[in-house]
């Protein structure tokens, strides 16, 4: 049984859309009778010649009450086949499809009849002219050139079922036309019960498993059509797709290339595929799809922007640095289209080459490129670039500014560009928590706190906020001060830490942070009362043992908030703080007094 193939193509609008093929003809909607195309057969001597055109005379007798259908004229047939120089006798398949074409015909039939054991065998085939179907239809044997009115009746009655597979198969393209996967399905299934071979029917009904987002169901259906046919476009466009929903990047990237093997130049088509492929995440397939068409097209400017910010998105996460070299695409190709387009060269593109060269800290580099950025968007006269505005662009561009300086360690000078970013748009994500934080680099802890207050106001996260604070003040001042003895501890920096820790307390809300955050806050102050109490000469001064003696007071309040953290560490705090707390009041005691 001959396997058929469908070539209906996806209608897309811009690189953004994925849609579904146009509904193919329904056979039940014609008001009129559809008309089919009866070449004679073929006959290979020494089959006589007349068997294959009386068995043509008989199908175009039994089509006029055939339902649905109607044979065209032999006679207008021939005097097309005389316009166009032809003689019906050496005309091809491929001739007669073309000439149904122009004659508008529903099918087009041609077949063979040669000599076989126990007679002649037939073989007739019913194509759609324009599609290239064909509805299933069986060889069969005869006894000889004789009963060609055996033959018609046997081709006539394969026709019917050929009909109705025809007939389950355009239903199924209309259901799927229609946004109706499961009536689909249905219909699909029907045809293929009739034709279990049909491409057609396995592609359509791989479709419709896409609209229903049963992406294993479709992988099926559709790896079955490409296996049988590599050059069917739409089901390779297809597979690819679905192979991405899946996860299988690297089938999809080989789908999508086997794809454009067949239009290697379409620019347009390579970046409807780029955006699939970032839809559904896979940034690496995305970026070596693009970097195979800039081979291509090396000037095309479409192709390079998109390529810019495809790379810098497959070099990190979140931020993080994950790929090296996927950010040194970002670079080089934002540095072609610098070299391209000069003046001309858009914002984003800036921007994306600020970031990349920023994640790689080449930070000169970052700087200049925004720059360049903030010059050319605020020399522009227009609202913006596709959805952001003008203000939320220089915005982005001060807010990745701000990060540079950052990491330069120049707090200050990111604290002044974050504040130009939020004065463009309030809204810049994380920017007043953000803010915060680089004020408290620069040692603003009371403009801190109130950015950060506002910044849980407008929705942050309150635990976020205070795990922030806590998480700066331990690492940056108070793990190093844990690792010295009493008399190298830099009370600057552990008083600091002290600070941001208490200050993190204020936002704190998840009990477990709060309790862990107490239990630093009291060994905080016990470091602090040793470090006094190790610099008091001849242990006996007045002033820092009361300097000593209010640290040790403050232990024993985060104590009872540290709840069970380090239960074991903090029975000996307890024990040494009565013993310091014991020590500190006899100091005071005796040199106080005498003083």
């Amino acid at each position: 049984m001959r396997s058929t193939r469908n070539i209906l193509p996806w209608v897309a609008a811009g690189v953004a859309v994925l849609s579904l093929p146009a509904a193919p003809r329904a056979l039940e909607a014609q008001t009129s009778d559809l008309l089919i195309l009866v070449a004679p057969v073929t006959a290979t001597e020494p089959v006589d010649r007349r068997f294959g055109e009386r068995i043509a005379e008989e199908i175009r007798d039994a089509l006029r009450i055939f339902p649905g259908y109607i044979a065209i004229e032999r006679d207008d047939a021939r005097d097309l086949i005389d316009d166009f120089d032809l003689d019906e006798r050496t005309m091809t398949p491929i001739d007669w499809r073309q000439l149904g074409m122009q004659m508008n015909a529903a099918l087009v039939m041609t077949g063979t009849a040669v000599t076989a054991a126990g007679g002649v065998e037939v073989d007739v085939t019913f194509v759609e002219p324009r599609s290239g179907d064909e509805l299933p239809m069986e060889p069969f044997t005869v006894a000889d050139d004789d009963s060609h009115e055996e033959a018609a009746a046997q081709i006539v009655g394969q026709l019917g079922q050929g009909v109705d597979y025809l007939r389950s198969l355009a239903f199924c393209g209309d259901y799927l036309a229609s946004e109706q996967p499961m009536d689909a399905i249905s219909n699909c299934n029907a045809a293929l019960a009739l034709n279990p071979d049909s491409d057609r029917a396995h592609y359509l009904r791989g479709r419709a498993h896409m609209l229903n987002e049963a992406w294993g169901d479709a992988v099926v259906d559709l790896q079955r059509v490409v296996d049988n046919n590599a050059s069917d476009t739409d089901a390779l466009e297809s597979l690819a797709f679905t192979y991405a929903q899946l996860g299988d990047g690297a089938a999809s990237l080989r789908y999508y290339q086997q794809y454009l093997d067949f239009r290697p130049d379409d620019v347009e088509k390579r970046l409807r595929i780029a955006y699939e492929l970032t839809q559904a995440g896979r940034w690496a397939e995305t970026v070596q799809l693009l970097q195979d068409g800039v081979e291509r097209a090396p000037d095309n400017v479409d192709l390079l922007e998109y390529l810019t910010g495809a790379s810098l998105e497959a070099g990190q996460t979140a931020g993080e640095v994950t790929d090296v070299a996927m950010l040194r695409v970002a670079v080089e190709t934002s540095d072609k289209l610098v070299a391209l387009q000069g003046d001309a060269v858009t914002p984003s593109t800036l921007s994306n080459a600020t970031n990349a060269y920023m994640l790689i800290e080449e930070y000169d580099d970052a700087l200049a490129f925004s720059d360049r950025a903030l010059e050319s968007i605020s020399g522009s006269d227009g609202n913006g670039e596709g959805e952001m505005s003008r203000e939320e662009l220089l915005a982005q561009v001060h807010s990745s500014r701000a990060t540079i300086y950052d990491r330069m360690e120049n707090p200050a000078m990111g604290v002044a560009e974050l504040e130009q970013a939020l004065a463009y748009d309030p809204d810049v994500p994380n920017g007043r928590q953000r803010l915060a934080a680089l004020k408290l680099k620069t040692g603003d802890t009371e403009g801190a706190v109130a950015d950060f207050r506002t910044a849980v106001e407008n929705g942050a996260d309150a635990n976020q906020v205070g795990n922030a604070i806590f998480s700066l003040g331990y690492n940056n001042y108070y793990l190093a001060q844990t690792r010295v003895e009493y008399g190298s501890i830099d009370l600057g920096e552990l008083n600091a830490a002290l600070e941001l820790l208490d200050v993190a307390t204020e936002f704190v809300q998840n009990m477990e942070l709060s309790q862990q955050i107490h239990f630093y806050l009291a060994y905080g102050y016990f470091l602090q009362g040793s470090a006094y109490d190790s610099r008091n000469e001849a242990d006996m001064a007045c002033a820092p043992a009361r300097t000593a003696l209010g640290a040790f007071q403050r232990v024993s309040p985060h104590l009872a908030q540290a709840g069970t953290v380090q239960a074991g560490n903090q029975e000996q705090i307890r024990v040494a703080i009565d013993q310091q707390l014991y020590r500190q009041e006899s100091i005071i005691e005796e040199s106080c007094d005498r003083s």
